[in-house]
């Protein structure tokens, strides 16, 4: 059995560091020496694609290499489960998180990595004015819990970001960058992400995720149209848009999906032959490319000869296919039968929907006007002041979702700057309409708002998934709704710090090393993020000897968490084979691991005869103590 020391996977996030060097080191083995890399050795393996000139295309500011590190520094902060908050806590597949997206998108790279096939973020735009995100790195989890009032403090300390302060840019990308970075982890190959933006920052976020997502997985810029009417008191121009930036992970590999072809599109289909296939369209038959089957004559059904194409143009089809296609009734020769031949294009045979466009009009996909009554409807504010000056209207996201997600498969969508939460709502509402399994998680800072009816913008949050979840069930009947709620919190295990200088009252004190007021159920959770398993797994419950004991993850991951000295010589045994039975009946395909608490044994003698028989078993178990 392996007892969890500080330092050990389990005690904090990915270590996304020691990952990048393993990857270099299977690629390049000879260009480490003593563990560490020989960049000579490396220059000479990559020849002349290293760049060593001082001068280098790209944004760079002051902050940039801090921003980097602040992203592969590991987190040991967890998230908390707050059942009382959820809705359909047991069944749902959906995720609210309330936290600094920073740390938790360090806390998501173990169970999210390579799993999520849309990200959708609206960031604050940098428009002078604070926004509040943690502007200290040196111990994060805590800054946070400042920051937001949980310890003790007053809370609402912002990051300053005036337009007078020199580094105006600079706090805005030191705090995109980061999480950025982060975010393309978790993205499936053919996954990708969309970020609203303005056009005070909309070049440099285009620089910035061009570097980490590589200017070739550029996919386009989305022209939206957010207001409805001009803004007559503008000093220039009435800033009638926004933009989203699309990124793929992979461009190669990404496909957009297609939106519902319009009336309009439909009635240029017609039927004037009533040709039993339906409505068509005539095509041109001609083409300019050259093919050397493409020059001959034609005769049409009147008579009259057209000795070839168009000049400088070529017949699409060879003599042989014209004919075909001609006797298939495919051909229209006009309503006298000598016009030039024309292909017909079935409406039944074209594709179902039509190609994403650049630019998304208010009239289609919603403006800030219709979001802010969505809002409204969903939450009851005790003022008529909402607390978000441009929320995303459904419409909006409802487009993103058509294009980035397919409605047969289990999409994971998230966003990270959740807001209102106007995506969980979104994807609530795609999934009742099409029968979808899309599922969200979504992340959001509980940025104090000085309402007493909801204290944070994190509260209007799980208030509107709330409402939603109500609305789409009473609408739809049965459908993919509710969400597990999580808080971001200090890891449930309290480690030896070796700052303290009191060793003996340290030693005292962690007698039992559970932080104070967690539950099993606290620990559960953060065991299954460090073993990678998605927080959103169903988890039973069985009791052996008076013991309960957790299972998740398909019977990945057991945990037997119960109060000090409850497991001894006497229960050892049915504990034992009742952890054994149950994986027999599970099946897991992969290593099953076993998380015992090591104050709940009575004595070693018990804790040895456990883990011998659990160790001893055909398919034995991996076992460690925390």
């Amino acid at each position: 059995m392996h007892t969890v020391e500080p330092g050990d996977p389990e005690t904090h996030s990915k270590d996304l560091v020691a990952e990048n060097l393993e990857q270099l080191r299977k690629i390049f083995p000879s260009a480490f020496t003593e563990g560490k890399v020989d960049f000579d050795a490396l220059r000479e393996l990559l020849g002349d694609a290293i760049e060593d000139g001082d001068e280098k295309f790209g944004l760079s500011w002051f902050g940039k290499r801090n921003a980097r590190r602040v992203a592969l520094r590991p987190s040991t902060a967890t998230l908390l489960p707050r059942p009382e908050e959820s809705v359909d806590w047991d069944t749902t597949r959906n995720v609210m998180i309330e936290g600094d997206n920073l740390e938790v998108l360090k806390l998501l790279q173990k169970s999210y990595a390579n799993k999520v096939k849309l990200i959708y973020i609206d960031p604050p735009y940098n428009t002078g004015k604070d926004f509040i995100y943690p502007d200290s790195f040196q111990d994060s989890i805590r800054n946070y819990l400042e920051l937001t009032g949980q310890t003790g403090v007053d809370g609402g300390r912002l990051s300053s970001n005036s337009e007078t302060s020199g580094r105006y840019h600079s706090a805005w990308l030191d705090m995109m960058y980061p999480r950025l970075t982060l975010a393309r982890n978790l993205l499936k190959d053919d996954g990708v992400i969309f970020v609203s933006i303005d056009d005070h920052e909309v070049h440099n976020l285009r620089s910035v995720m061009d570097e980490i997502f590589g200017p070739e997985n550029f996919v386009n810029a989305i022209i939206w149209q957010k207001v409805y009417s001009p803004k007559n008191s503008a000093r220039h121009f009435s800033e009638d848009h926004d933009y989203l930036l699309v990124y793929a992970r992979n461009a190669d590999k990404w496909t957009p999906g297609l939106l519902p072809r319009t009336a309009e599109q439909d009635s240029a289909y017609k039927n004037p032959d009533n040709d039993p296939r339906g409505p068509w369209k005539a095509g041109d038959l001609s083409a300019r490319n050259y093919y050397s089957k493409g020059t001959y004559s034609i005769t049409t059904p009147s008579g009259r000869v057209i000795t070839g194409p168009p000049p400088g143009t070529y017949w699409r089809y060879s003599e042989q296919t014209m004919r075909e296609m001609d006797s298939d009734g495919r051909i229209w020769w006009g309503r006298d039968g000598s016009n030039s031949p024309a292909v017909k294009r079935f409406l039944s045979e074209v594709k179902q929907g039509r190609v994403p466009q650049t630019f998304w009009p208010y009239s289609e996909v919603g403006h800030n006007q219709d979001a802010k009554k969505e809002l409204l409807q969903r939450v009851k504010f005790a003022t008529s002041d909402s607390v978000f000056d441009t929320p995303k209207p459904v419409r909006l996201l409802r487009r993103v979702l058509t294009v980035a997600t397919n409605p047969a498969e289990s999409d994971i969508v998230l966003d990270f700057f959740a807001g209102s939460g106007t995506m969980g709502d979104a994807v609530m509402q795609a999934n009742a309409e099409d029968g979808g399994n899309r599922r969200f998680v979504l992340v959001q800072i509980p940025e104090l708002t000085g309402y007493q009816d909801f204290p944070s913008v994190a509260e209007i949050t799980k208030a509107r998934l709330r409402s939603a979840s109500e609305t789409v069930i009473s609408a739809q009947g049965e459908a993919e709704v509710g969400f597990r709620s999580f808080s971001l919190g200090e890891g449930n295990i309290v480690r030896w710090d070796t700052t303290q200088q009191d060793f003996e009252q340290q030693a005292f004190e962690q007698i039992e090393n559970v932080r104070q007021g967690r539950s099993d159920q606290d620990i559960l959770f953060e065991l299954m993020l460090s073993q990678g398993l998605d927080i959103a797994s169903a988890v039973e419950t069985r009791v052996f000897a008076r013991i309960h004991v957790f299972a998740t993850g398909g019977g990945l991951l057991f945990a037997c968490l119960p109060p000090s000295d409850s497991i001894n010589k006497g229960n050892v045994e049915e504990i034992a084979q009742g952890i054994i039975a149950w994986r027999d009946e599970l099946e897991p395909e992969t290593d099953v691991t076993v998380f015992l608490k090591d104050v709940a044994f009575a004595d070693d003698v018990a804790k040895a005869n456990l883990v011998a028989i659990l160790e001893q078993h055909e398919s034995p178990f991996v076992v460690k103590s925390v």
